[in-house]
């Protein structure tokens, strides 16, 4: 834990909060036991992507403790080699380029019965209007006016850039439900549409990881695969494949600047569809050279 305390003492120097370098030194010392654990080097020239994906794959804590875990890991790291491990990695940053989760109707109908109130606000904002949770996150209950969302987030810049959404009655209902919750009954400390209630009472902007956090938990209790990001894709998908939305409306609709990344990342070819697809290409090129007759059936 050397090399940790080193690090440790420049944050101090710069002045960081107390709280936040036991919380980072208890971070680091939890990924060096598994490494040590596992006869894997705790040295921070000797940790390798490697070393990181296994420490992805083997800390028994939710996602968003995963990750924190982590960053403090990589800090300390980089501090000694001027390497981010991390981000060389890319577990934290490209992760769902390497593992993107689909969910198809079914999924979704399981999820959405079960969801309690903010559960279902998140599903229906993903799935409706396909919001990433950096801009679930940022709704404020002003950003809602006669039946139009403001979307404030990625992509969205420094100089005020911003979307206009309709707001479909599925999604204002799950909304309004929402509200009039006990989750949101307490004293306010600001504006923002999700919130979580803190000490004394007060509620206050619930933060990003808590957003995924309901899903995954969600998840669990149903034994549906699904992430806050799987409902952009579901909405993705449906209106691809469901409505027969045509790919550049789509990419619109996703707010996407390049059409590859809207098919590369979000468009997915269900099973289903491509094995109907793949018949009806075998029968349409069978009629063609005489092998099955135009009213269907093998020719004889």
């Amino acid at each position: 834990m050397a090399e940790t305390d080193e690090w440790i003492d420049h944050l101090r120097s710069v002045n960081r909060k107390e709280s936040t370098l036991r919380t980072h030194r208890n971070n680091v010392k939890r990924c060096l036991l598994y490494l040590w654990a596992d006869l894997r080097s705790t040295e921070a020239a000797d940790i390798t992507t490697d070393d990181i994906q296994y420490l992805w794959r083997t800390l028994p804590v939710k996602e968003s403790v995963r990750m924190s875990y982590l960053r403090s890991l990589s800090g300390m790291v980089e501090f000694h080699t001027g390497v981010d491990i991390v981000r060389r990695t890319e577990i934290l940053h490209n992760r769902e380029s390497r593992d993107r989760v689909f969910i198809d109707d079914d999924d979704f109908r399981v999820a959405y019965a079960a969801a309690d109130p903010l559960q279902r606000v998140v599903l229906c904002l993903g799935a409706y209007m396909g919001l990433r949770r950096i801009e679930m996150h940022a709704i404020r209950d002003c950003d809602i006016d006669r039946g139009i969302l403001t979307v404030h987030g990625k992509g969205h810049g420094q100089e005020g850039l911003v979307a206009y959404m309709t707001v479909p009655e599925p999604v204002m209902n799950a909304i309004d439900e929402y509200r009039a919750s006990p989750m949101k009954q307490g004293q306010r400390a600001d504006d923002y549409l999700l919130q979580c209630l803190g000490k004394g009472g007060r509620l206050h902007r619930m933060h990003i990881s808590r957003i995924s956090d309901a899903v995954t938990d969600l998840g669990k209790s149903t034994g549906v695969r699904i992430t806050t990001h799987s409902l952009r894709r579901y909405y993705a998908t449906t209106l691809y494949y469901t409505t027969a939305c045509d790919i550049q409306t789509v990419r619109r609709l996703m707010r996407h600047a390049d059409v590859s990344t809207t098919l590369k990342c979000y468009v997915d070819a269900y099973d289903q569809v491509a094995r109907d697809a793949s018949n009806r290409l075998v029968e349409h090129i069978s009629v063609i050279v005489g092998e099955v007759p135009a009213g269907g059936g093998r020719h004889r």
